[in-house]
């Protein structure tokens, strides 16, 4: 409680300033998006008309700060000529993914947005937007410090001190190009300081160690790969002839990467990828709504294969009571496996050309595990029931489950990744449906077997 009113005070304090135009120019775009989420929670008129007290260049850069169901309703709640003003206020890559957005949620509002725009912008987001999402060119940001390898260093300073004040915002890299726009290497910034003022790029390029590039038209999985692997703060994105289109910043790699997890996460709990607590009440159950659907289905199929044993479950009272330990501990093997599978893969630390080792290292374990709790769930089931028949069952069915498991958790998600399916979305779907299955019906049928 004391903490919500500090944060009421604060944000009192904010919008005080912000009516008189006396904020500090100086505080980061996230704090203003933190003060104004807090806002649109307590009263949603006063925040549309509270962000739109702020520079359009400072709206836009907040907006973009903001989780994306605050973005959509300030796109529904916003007239064309601002939507346009704030797209023209963005960096390239920014703008192109909030006139999508406005695309998605509003077709016929961002055909007039991008009629306002200008000729350039127009051009950039036509040309950015032919890129699916999965590929580098749609990371892409086409405002970057490119300098002839002719040109000397003092040059190349004037030209940077020219595109900071036309807001090409923070540049950590010179990218250095032959006189036809060919990507040669990457300089840092700070190195620049060291190099005599009258040296020519030319003169100094074989000093710096080998640059990393990406085109444009390659997996999104490749920059990653790149940023994390080398320790990059940006990454050149070329097209096929080496001609140098655009850069992509450690913190646009970050964003994907932490909306994979998200998403991976999410859909091995079965949950929308896209889903936000911001989300609004109707939508979040619609999502959820349809998972939860397709696991009733998957539930009753499980329960049809209980149902073919219905006689042995009768005869043998116990099995009821044992069956759901076999499904749980099989499943969670099975979740285990996958989690570890999905989140290498994204991480890029398994060579689709060197499986053997994993097959037979994920096998091992699923035998070992497959033991040691089979011979435990058969020594607390005869302590439990004192049945022989009962106890032998569940330890034949608890090996069989978890040796499954393995080779499911193992197998599907790869299987689905050589398709091009995403492996987070489906895989939980398919193995713990199968896992249970297997597990039901190994257990009643090793009973069914070895009590006749």
């Amino acid at each position: 409680m004391g903490s919500e009113s500090t944060d009421i005070k604060s944000l009192d304090l904010y919008l005080e300033k912000l009516e008189k135009g006396t904020y500090d120019v100086h505080m980061s775009d996230a704090d203003h998006a933190d003060f104004l989420e807090i806002l649109k929670q307590h009263d949603e008129e006063k925040f549309f008309t509270y962000i739109n007290l702020l520079s359009v260049e400072l709206r836009a850069e907040i907006l973009m700060e903001l989780p994306l169901p605050f973005q959509v309703d300030y796109i529904e709640e916003s007239d064309e000529v601002r939507l346009s003003e704030i797209i023209e206020a963005l960096d390239s890559d920014d703008a192109t993914n909030f006139y999508l957005t406005i695309a998605k949620k509003e077709k016929e509002k961002s055909q007039k947005v991008f009629e306002l725009l200008s000729q350039k912008r127009q051009d950039t987001i036509s040309d950015l937007i032919t890129y699916p999402e999965d590929q580098a060119g749609a990371l892409m940001q086409t405002e970057l410090f490119m300098v002839p390898s002719y040109k000397s260093i003092d040059e190349g300073k004037a030209l940077l001190a020219r595109l900071k004040k036309e807001g090409i915002g923070t540049v950590q890299s010179a990218f250095i190009t032959d006189e036809r726009g060919k990507f040669i290497k990457t300089i840092p910034i700070d190195d620049l300081l060291l190099e005599s003022s009258d040296q020519t790029f030319d003169q100094i390029i074989d000093r710096y160690p080998e640059s990393y590039s990406v085109l444009a038209h390659e997996s999104i999985d490749k920059v990653i790969e790149s940023v994390s692997k080398y320790d990059l703060t940006t990454l050149a994105v070329l097209d096929n002839k080496g001609n140098l289109l655009g850069r992509i910043t450690h913190d646009d790699a970050l964003d994907v990467m932490q909306r994979r997890a998200t998403g991976q996460i999410y859909n091995l709990s079965r949950v929308h990828k896209d889903e936000e607590v911001q989300e609004s009440f109707v939508k979040s159950t619609q999502t959820r709504s349809i998972w939860l659907a397709i696991n009733l289905i998957n539930a009753i199929i499980a329960s049809l294969v209980i149902g073919v044993f219905e006689h042995t479950l009768s005869a043998i009272i116990e099995l009821a009571i044992l069956l759901p330990i076999v499904a749980n501990m099989a499943g969670t093997a099975s979740v285990q496996t996958m989690t570890v599978i999905i989140r290498q893969m994204a991480l890029g630390n398994i060579n689709f050309t060197l499986l053997r080792p994993i097959f037979l290292k994920e096998l091992r374990i699923a035998v070992a595990n497959g033991v040691i709790f089979g011979v435990m769930s058969s020594i607390a089931a005869h302590v439990w029931f004192g049945n022989m028949h009962v106890s032998v069952a569940i330890g034949l069915s608890m090996f069989v489950s978890f040796v499954l498991a393995g080779l499911l958790g193992t197998t599907v998600p790869i299987a689905l990744k050589k398709m091009n399916f995403d492996p987070a979305v489906a895989s939980s779907v398919i193995v713990i449906t199968a896992v249970d299955i297997i597990g039901f019906f190994s257990f009643l049928w090793f009973a069914k077997m070895i009590a006749l």
